[in-house]
């Protein structure tokens, strides 16, 4: 701003698991969007619905210890996680939440959909936290795209 570039929006991503508390987020976005007077969104999250991997590529998250507390990586904890951050970002005053964006909802575990596109043997290490469970069919936490 010091610049003057000028911007409509401002967005952040939030892992719980890296990032920080729920409470952590919500202070965060309401003084964004307090401090600069525009609307925030989540650029990026996601939350395991469970912690084996199933193209045998080890999974960024794959541990209980990095799991969120409260949070398990079932498709009820995943299912809980989105609608706690939705409800954080609906939170937002003055109604500047804007919304939330899905990190690599559809990135699941089949040959060619590997992290590296010039090797379609590469694997993939976030398949555990799509909203396609490892039959290929949508989880419950697809239902925050309708959240209110």
């Amino acid at each position: 701003m010091s610049r003057g570039v000028r911007f409509d929006a401002i967005g952040l991503s939030y892992y719980g698991y890296w990032h920080g508390t729920l409470h952590d987020v919500q202070t965060t976005l309401d003084d964004a969007a307090s401090r600069y007077g525009k609307p925030v969104f989540l650029a990026e999250t996601a939350y395991p619905f469970r912690l084996d991997s199933e193209d045998g590529l080890e999974n960024i998250i794959d541990l209980t210890g990095e799991l969120v507390p409260g949070y398990p990586a079932t498709t009820a904890g995943q299912t809980r996680w989105m609608n706690d951050v939705a409800s954080i970002v609906e939170a937002v005053p003055n109604g500047r939440g804007l919304g939330i964006f899905y990190w690599e909802a559809t990135w699941t575990a089949r040959t060619g959909n590997g992290w590296d596109p010039a090797d379609p043997a590469s694997g993939n290490g976030w398949e555990n936290q799509a909203l396609f469970g490892y039959d290929d069919r949508a989880l419950p936490a697809m239902s925050w795209f309708g959240h209110r």
